[in-house]
C-alpha cells in the first residue's frame, strides 16, 4: 500500500523560527515512520495569495496536511473551494485551541469526511503542573522569601506574615476546581497522594466521571468556593464563562483562601478580586492577566499576597514541540485506521467563532 503523502507547513513566524520553536526529531520520527513527507515553507515576503498558491499546489495530491505552530502559519482561509482542489485530502492537523474556523471551513471539510485535530490538550499537563506548583508556592510563600533573601534579607519564623491559622500545607485541603476539563483532570491525579477534599464545577461534566476521579461534582460554584481553601480556576473564555468568576463567587472564598488562575483572566470579574486582595484577605497566583503585559502600576505586580507569573504554564519548548507531535501521532493513527486522540470538537469550534464574530 502507498504510504501517505503528508503536507507539513511552516510558516514566516511572528517571533520565532517554528522549525526552532514547534518541530523537533520526535515529530519527524513519526511521520517518516508511516508518510511521504512534504515541507512547505512559507515566508513573510510573499503576498497572502502567493502563499495560497504554494500552500494549494501541494495539497493537490496530498492526503494530509499539518501546521507547525499555532494557528494557519499563513496559508490562509481554507475555504470549501479550496478543499475541493484537493481531492485525496483526508487528514488536517491543527493548533489553535478551537479556533479552526477562522481559517478553515470546518463544515466543508466534515461533510468531505477530512479527519481533523485538534491538539491543544496535548499543553495540559504541562500546565497542570505549572497550576499545581503555582498554589504550593502561594501557600507558602516561596516566591516572596525567595525575593527578601536574594535582597540580603532573612526571614525570622515570628516574622511570618500569615496567622497561626492561615493554611500553610496542601495536605488535606479542601480544594475546588472551577472546571474539570484537560488541565484539571491532570490536576486530580496529582492532589491524590496529599489526600485534599476536593471537588469540581463543570456542568459539561457528568457526576461520574468526577467521582472516578476521586472528587465531587459541585452544583452550585459560589457555594464551592465558600467550601474552598485553595480555588483553581482553568475555565476556558466562552460567551458563557467571561466572568464567571464573578463578585459572588469571589467574595465566598474563606480568608486566606489561595486563588490560583492560569486559564485566561476573562473569566474573572477582576474589581471584586483585587479589592479583597488589597483588603489581605486572599493569597493569589496568576499566570493570566488583562491585558497583557499588565501596566506599570497594576496593583497585581506589587501586592505582596499575589504571585504573578508572565503566561508561562504552557510556554514552554516542551508543551509546543508536544502539540506538534501530537498531529503526527494522530495523522499516524488516521491513516493506520485507529481512533483519533484528539479529534477537533466541531461543537467547541462554533462555540468560540461565536465569540469572536468568525465566520
Amino acid at each position: 500500500m502507498a504510504r501517505p503523502r503528508i503536507v507539513v507547513v511552516f510558516g514566516p513566524g511572528a517571533s520565532r523560527d517554528p522549525r526552532d520553536m514547534h518541530w523537533s526529531s520526535a515529530a519527524a520520527e513519526v511521520l517518516d515512520s508511516f508518510a511521504e513527507r512534504v515541507d512547505v515553507d512559507l515566508n513573510k515576503d510573499q503576498t497572502a495569495e502567493e502563499r495560497a498558491a504554494q500552500v494549494d499546489a501541494a495539497l493537490a495530491d496530498a492526503d494530509g496536511l499539518v501546521l507547525v505552530g499555532w494557528g494557519d502559519q499563513g496559508m490562509g482561509y481554507l475555504s470549501a473551494e479550496r478543499l475541493a482542489r484537493a481531492p485525496r485530502l483526508r487528514y488536517i492537523g491543527s493548533t489553535c485551541h478551537y479556533t479552526q474556523a477562522a481559517f478553515i471551513d470546518v463544515q466543508a471539510a466534515v461533510e468531505r469526511g477530512i479527519a481533523m485535530t485538534e491538539t491543544a490538550p496535548c499543553m495540559s499537563p504541562w500546565v497542570a503542573e505549572y497550576e499545581f506548583a503555582l498554589g504550593l508556592a502561594a501557600l507558602r510563600n516561596i516566591p516572596q522569601e525567595h525575593r527578601i533573601v536574594g535582597d540580603n534579607g532573612w526571614v525570622h519564623w515570628k516574622q511570618m506574615p500569615e496567622r497561626p491559622e492561615t493554611p500553610d500545607r496542601l495536605q488535606g485541603r479542601r480544594v475546588g476546581l472551577a472546571g474539570f476539563g484537560e488541565i484539571h483532570r491532570h490536576l486530580a491525579r496529582m492532589l491524590a497522594p496529599f489526600d485534599t477534599d476536593w471537588e469540581a464545577f463543570d456542568p459539561y461534566v457528568p457526576e461520574e466521571r468526577i467521582a472516578a476521579a476521586g472528587g465531587r461534582k459541585a452544583e452550585d460554584l459560589a457555594a464551592m468556593a465558600a467550601r474552598s481553601e485553595v480555588f483553581f480556576i482553568a475555565i476556558p473564555p466562552t460567551p458563557e464563562t467571561i466572568g464567571i468568576i464573578n463578585r459572588d463567587v469571589i467574595c465566598a472564598l474563606p480568608n486566606e483562601a489561595v486563588f490560583v488562575l492560569v486559564s485566561r483572566m476573562a473569566v474573572v470579574e477582576q474589581p471584586p478580586l483585587l479589592e479583597r486582595l488589597q483588603a489581605g484577605e486572599l493569597r493569589a497566583a496568576l499566570d493570566v492577566f488583562s491585558p497583557e503585559p499588565p501596566p506599570p502600576d497594576d496593583p497585581l505586580r506589587t501586592l505582596p499576597n499575589v504571585i504573578h507569573t508572565p503566561h508561562r504554564a504552557g510556554t514552554t519548548y516542551g508543551a509546543h514541540r508536544g502539540v506538534f507531535t501530537g498531529q503526527c501521532e494522530d495523522a499516524r493513527r488516521h491513516f493506520a485506521g485507529e481512533p483519533l486522540r484528539y479529534p477537533l470538537r466541531p461543537e467547541l469550534v462554533a462555540i468560540f467563532a461565536k465569540a469572536s464574530g468568525q465566520r
